[in-house]
Formats: C-alpha cells, structure tokens, sequence
C-alpha cells in the first residue's frame, strides 16, 4: 500500500486547526470552498462571453468556452473530495494560473482584461493556504509580470489615459501581492504558535496534545482509504539503568536516538508521538498484515549492533479494523486502543523485552449500527 499520509490534500500543519468534535469537518470545508472558487470562475468566465468585454473573434471566444466548460471537471472532482496528494494539489494551482491568464489575455479590451486579473487573488488565496510559500511565489511572479504586461498593452492602445491605467494596475497589484503575502505571514506565525504547543522540545515529536489533533486527521484518512488503523505504545526497556550508569545527557542522547529510528521506520504510514519520559505512542494505517509486519519490526528499527549504550524496546499494540459506519473520529475507541497496547507492552516488557505484542481491538460496542 502507498504511504496513505501522503495523500491528504491538506498539509498536516494546516490541519491542526480541526476540531475535536468534526475532524472531517475541516477536509470537507477545504473541498467545497475550494469547488465554489472554482465554479465562480467558470462562471465569470461566461459573465465576460455575454458582456461585451470579454474576447471577440471566434477562435477567443471558442477558447473561453472550451475553458470555462473544462474546468467544471476538476470544479466537480473538488465538490466529491476526489482531488488528493501534493502532486493533485500543485498541478490544480497551476491549472488556474496559466487557465486564468490563457483566459484573460484572449479580452481584446486590454483595459477590461487588466480589471479581470483580480481574479488571481482569488488563485493567490489558494497558493497561500495550500502550498508552500515557495509555490506563492512562483504564483505572485507569475501575475505580476501577466498584469504588468497587459497594463503596458492598455496604454499602447491609447483608450484610456495612461494615469488611470496605472492606478487601476497599482490597485490590481496591491491586491494580488499583499493580500497573499500578508496572509501568508500571518498563516505561518499563527501555525508556529499553534504546533508549538504541540511539539516535544527535546525530540522534535508530537507531545501528548498533539497525539490527539494529529489522530483525528489519521482517523479520516484511514476512513478515506478504508485502511486499518494501529495504535502502538513503545517502552525503552531499563532506562532507569540506563540514567544511572551513564547519566541523564546519555539518557537523552538515547530518547532522541530512539525518537527518530521509529518516525522513520513508520515515515508515510503514520507518526510517532512521545507521551511520556522514555514512552512513545505510534499511529499507524495500512494493512492488516502490513501493519502486522511494521508493528512486528519495531524492536529491531529501534535499536543497531553499534549503539553505546545499547537499549531495546518494548512494543504493545492494538489494531482497529476498517468500519464503514465510524467516519467521525472515535474518542472512547482511540483511548480503548492506547490502553489495550499498554497493556500488551507491559506484557512484552514483563517476558523480557526486545519483543512486540500485537492484538485487535473489540470494535463491535463502537460499531453505532448495531
């Protein structure tokens, strides 16, 4: 199976602003105010057919139509929810750029095609939340130059003075930089604060609040690609000894040395959270027997021959299979999972430890048709 995380529209640090009651609520909302963006700009674009401003001749004309008809396909794929991955993501924002400007530039009114370029703001909103800034860039050069240019074509067309045509550019520009821009600054300084809450400082993982934002979205992409979904709790085994012996900078040297084998065993298929002093819980979709198989490795991701001192894991956990009916995320399931894997990995620490124990968990009282 792909790695499932991979394929959510949304980048996970947006999707730390889901609520705890609707975790699907937030995917949903993303879908559809991006499908009415969409549609409203086929629907300008046929606005402009029958105005009179748009373009004449029958080849521009043709082009608009052929467009604006086009683009109700990836319009209705948004409505659906069907439009997932960075590469689906990436490849629409590019599409309502060159689609918006392959559009306009047909206006044989350069005056009229200089007040439609707004539109990119509408296209910058979409860069600045759903792509990196990298990518609102690209965006932001790209309009620019587009809107310079037609505003150098209204004025060699002489049908309004050079004066106006330049007030109307720099209100335009202004527009469609500093609304994304500032937008943008604001997005990263308040996600900053947002996952700083949320983030171990000595590792880098999820802290305990974290876990539980960070589930309620694995929740919906399990439940979006009908995967299973494992919940693991992993011990280091005789850490106290491990303090004593070499003291408490080893210790951490161990707990960030162990953090990062596990997020990279589990990279695409889940994350891994530090719950507690030498403790992490793993989420994880897939498989039955792909999550069997990850689960089962976990001892031996987690430690090398070479490692000074050396430390092994102990591993508990609890599987939920695929149940059409709970689409919204499960509190009392999810925490009946974490503590049936402690459980388990009290089991597997008791025998020993350097061993995982893996066993599923009774979903029928969570199964609300029944």
């Amino acid at each position: 199976m792909d790695s499932l995380l991979h394929t959510w529209p949304v980048p996970s640090s947006a999707m730390l602003w889901g609520t705890k009651n609707s975790p699907g609520s937030v995917l949903r909302l993303v879908n559809i105010t991006i499908g009415f963006c969409s549609l409203n700009f086929s629907i300008v674009a046929y606005l402009f057919l029958i105005s009179g401003e748009g373009p004449d001749g029958p080849f521009a004309r043709a082009w608009l139509i052929a467009f604006a008809t086009a683009n109700l396909f990836p319009t209705a794929a948004w409505f659906l929810g069907k439009v997932r991955g960075p590469r689906a993501t990436k490849l629409f924002g590019i599409w309502a750029d060159l689609g918006t400007a392959s559009v306009i530039i047909t206006f044989t009114n350069h005056d009229a095609a200089l007040f439609a370029t707004a539109l990119f703001v509408a296209t910058g909103a979409y860069f600045t939340y759903f792509l990196n800034f990298r990518w609102l860039a690209f965006h932001l050069a790209f309009s620019c130059t587009f809107i310079i240019s037609l505003a150098i074509l209204a004025i060699a067309d002489g049908t309004s003075t050079t004066a106006g045509i330049i007030a109307r550019t720099d209100v335009v520009l202004c527009a469609v930089i500093f609304i994304p821009a500032t937008i943008q600054f604001a997005w990263r300084q308040l996600l900053a604060r947002a996952t700083g809450s949320k983030i171990d400082a000595l590792t880098g993982l999820l802290n305990r609040r974290g876990m539980w934002d960070m589930s309620e979205r694995v929740w919906s992409i399990a439940h979006a690609n009908r995967a299973d979904i494992a919940v693991a709790v992993v011990d280091i085994d005789k850490f106290k000894a491990v303090n004593d012996a070499y003291g408490h900078e080893v210790g951490d040297t161990v707990i960030i040395r162990t953090a990062n084998r596990l997020q990279q065993h589990v990279n695409g298929f889940g994350y891994v959270a530090r719950t507690g002093g030498e403790e992490f819980t793993i989420v994880m979709i897939g498989t039955p027997y792909g999550l069997r198989k990850r689960i089962a490795a976990l001892p031996r991701a987690a430690i090398e021959p070479t490692d000074a001192p050396l430390a092994t894991v102990s591993v508990g956990a609890a599987t939920m299979p695929f149940i059409p009916q709970l689409e919204q995320f499960d509190y009392n399931a999810f925490s009946r999972a974490i503590v049936h894997a402690d459980h388990l990995m009290y089991q597997a620490k008791s025998a020993g430890g350097n061993s995982a124990n893996t066993a599923p968990l009774d979903m029928t009282r969570f199964n609300r048709t029944e």
